[in-house]
């Protein structure tokens, strides 16, 4: 697997790795090297391989300049090309996973060099994602010439057409949801029968759908989200501006936003001073990972109020299942992931993507009627037991990789007849 990342920290990428583990596979992991962590280390029967491999770190000097310049008109990384290239050497690697759009045409390169399938997991719409992102960023980052640099040779143009090549020249494509999928096959050109979908379920074994909820919230009505505050596509200025219109008929209402990030989150925090809500919303910051179902425990509703867009319309977070494993009921968004799911699972509240007063609705429902919060949260942890679980969920990955198995392997030699 190629992880342009420190791991272990991707839940996703340690799902599938281990999922792959427990069904016989070796894994490897080639990610970032941070810190001070080993080079090389078994991770939950993972081997993953850490090296300098940004490339601030590698293309210095004159040297490096050149290197890079080739790796970005190329879209090829070289010095991930040259270690994965060992690896595959070393420890006759036959498949090669790579992790999101940035390392695609990389990935690529190094099944073309090896002669060795190639299977892209993408984790979302990256295009779409950058432009959402690049939409929140604060003005000052242009005084950055890394930032400008990136903005320049990397427009969304040109990275759709990076999607558009890479899903068709790879082996495999992962998609996270139906909708993703159609987009790589309708939007994009790949065959259908090669792109399958692998979804952010809750994996039950390790998320603890039973803890104790974070003290202090026992006699309010806590509406939380939990998550990186990446932009304004997340949607929670919605949720804020939401609170004044149900603050007064639930005043014991608490908007718990968990999660860290920059600008937006600046941005959130303004926004609740301008409207006066310093004792409605709180901003936990960055919490270690075991603490989040604790905080979803605190919580009697839980939020996914994403806007429409090219990338939510095509992907969907973790968090969603994971408070339903917990048995609260979430208010959502239609973004079609989103709601698709709430529908059928009758787990929560669909609201219209950026409606404050319909946001405000849904928190009032929820606030007035126990019963109905009871109702939806035993709906949602009964979807994640049955359907919406990485036990089930995993034998997709399985199977796709059954099947490529099966594709690839050399065809058994005819046996000559007797004379």
């Amino acid at each position: 697997m190629l992880l342009d990342a420190a791991y272990p920290t991707d839940i996703r990428v340690a799902k599938e790795a281990r999922a792959l583990v427990d069904d016989g596979h070796t894994v490897f992991i080639l990610s970032r090297a941070v810190g001070d962590r080993p080079q090389r280390e078994e991770v939950d029967g993972t081997v993953v391989v850490r090296r300098q491999l940004a490339n601030s770190e590698v293309n210095r000097g004159l040297g490096g300049v050149v290197r890079g310049l080739v790796d970005l008109v190329t879209d090829v990384r070289r010095v991930w090309v040259d270690e994965a290239g060992s690896l595959v050497e070393l420890e006759g690697i036959d498949v090669i996973h790579v992790h999101d759009l940035p390392l695609a045409n990389t990935g690529l390169a190094i099944g073309d060099e090896y002669d060795i399938p190639v299977v892209l997991d993408l984790h979302e719409n990256w295009p779409e994602a950058v432009r959402q992102y690049r939409a929140g960023h604060s003005p000052r980052n242009f005084l950055n010439p890394r930032y400008v640099a990136s903005r320049l040779t990397t427009p969304i143009i040109r990275l759709k057409r990076i999607e558009r090549q890479a899903v068709r020249r790879a082996d495999r494509v992962i998609a996270v949801v139906p909708e993703g999928r159609d987009h790589y096959i309708y939007d994009c050109g790949a065959d259908a029968a090669d792109v399958s979908v692998v979804s952010n379920v809750v994996d039950l074994d390790t998320f603890d759908g039973e803890a104790d909820p974070v003290p202090g919230y026992e006699d309010q009505f806590v509406v939380s989200y939990v998550g990186t505050l990446g932009g304004g596509h997340r949607g929670l200025d919605t949720v804020i501006k939401a609170a004044p219109h149900v603050v007064d008929d639930v005043p014991s209402l608490r908007i718990v936003i968990v999660g860290d990030g920059s600008d937006y989150k600046r941005e959130l925090e303004r926004l609740t001073a301008d409207l006066g809500l310093e004792n409605v919303v709180e901003f936990t910051g960055r919490v270690p990972f075991d603490d989040v179902p604790k905080y979803v425990a605190a919580s009697d509703a839980c939020l996914v109020p994403h806007r429409d867009n090219g990338h939510t319309a095509t992907t969907i977070p973790h968090k969603l299942f994971q408070y339903m494993a917990v048995r609260k009921p979430v208010i959502v968004t239609n973004v079609a992931p989103l709601g698709r799911v709430v529908d059928e699972t009758e787990s929560g509240l669909v609201v219209p993507a950026g409606d404050v007063v319909a946001m405000a609705d849904a928190i009032q429902r929820l606030s007035d009627d126990p019963a109905l919060c009871d109702r939806l949260g035993e709906n949602g942890r009964e979807a994640v037991e049955t359907k919406y679980n990485w036990a089930v969920e995993s034998e997709h990955l399985l199977d796709m990789y059954r099947d490529l198995e099966r594709e690839t392997a050399p065809s058994a030699q005819e046996v000559p007849s007797s004379p």
